[in-house]
C-alpha cells in the first residue's frame, strides 16, 4: 500500500513539474515578423522611414522585453534622403537603433482580449541612449501575439541636429511605431 501512495505522489509531482516548465516556456515570445517606422515633419509635408527587420523578445516571467532595428534596414521613398539620413545617425558607427527595458505592468495570459501594458526602459540611437516610458498594447491574435507601440521622440534629445533643405527644416519631433507578431520562444 505504502508503494502504491508513493507512486501516485511522485506521478503528482512529475506533472506538476512539467506543468510548471510549460508555463514557464509560455512567457516568453519573440518577434516573427514586425515594422518599425518614424514619421517626420517639414513645415508643408511629412515623411515616413519602415524597416520589416525588427527583432526581439519579449519576457512575461522576467518582465525584460528588447527590441531592435539595423540602422541602415530603415528606408524611406527617397535614397538620397535615406543618405543623409544613415550619414545624420552615424549607421556605419551606430548599426542597430534599439529599445530594452522592463514591464512595469503584469501581462494576464488568461484575459484574451487588448492589454496596455507601461513599459520604462532605454532607447538608444545614434549611439545615444535615454530613458524613456510608454505603453505597448498587446492583442492575443491566433498562434501568438499582436504588439503595437507609438511615442514621439525629440530627435536633439539624441544629439541630432534636425536636417535643412532649401530653407526648410524638419521638425524636431518624431513619431515612432512598431507593430509586431509575437510567437512562443
Amino acid at each position: 500500500m505504502k508503494s502504491k501512495k508513493i507512486s501516485i505522489k511522485s506521478i503528482l509531482i512529475l506533472l506538476l513539474f512539467m506543468l510548471n516548465i510549460y508555463f514557464i516556456d509560455a512567457q516568453a515570445y519573440v518577434v516573427d515578423s514586425g515594422t518599425t517606422l518614424f514619421k517626420a515633419k517639414i513645415a508643408v509635408n511629412s515623411y515616413k522611414g519602415t524597416s520589416d527587420q525588427l527583432t526581439g523578445s519579449i519576457n512575461f516571467e522576467t518582465g525584460k522585453l528588447e527590441f531592435s532595428v539595423p540602422a541602415t534596414s530603415i528606408k524611406t521613398p527617397n535614397k538620397k534622403r535615406n543618405k543623409h539620413m544613415y550619414k545624420l545617425i552615424k549607421a556605419e558607427e551606430h548599426t542597430v537603433v534599439s529599445f530594452e527595458g522592463n514591464l512595469i505592468d503584469s501581462y494576464d495570459e488568461v484575459i484574451k482580449e487588448k492589454q496596455t501594458l507601461k513599459v520604462k526602459g532605454n532607447f538608444t540611437l545614434a549611439g545615444i541612449t535615454k530613458e524613456i516610458k510608454l505603453s505597448i498594447n498587446l492583442t492575443p491574435e491566433q498562434n501568438g501575439l499582436r504588439l503595437t507601440a507609438n511615442w514621439t521622440l525629440l530627435i536633439t534629445d539624441y544629439s541630432l541636429e534636425p536636417p535643412t533643405k532649401a530653407f526648410m527644416t524638419v521638425k524636431d519631433e518624431h513619431e515612432m511605431r512598431v507593430d509586431a507578431f509575437l510567437v512562443k520562444e
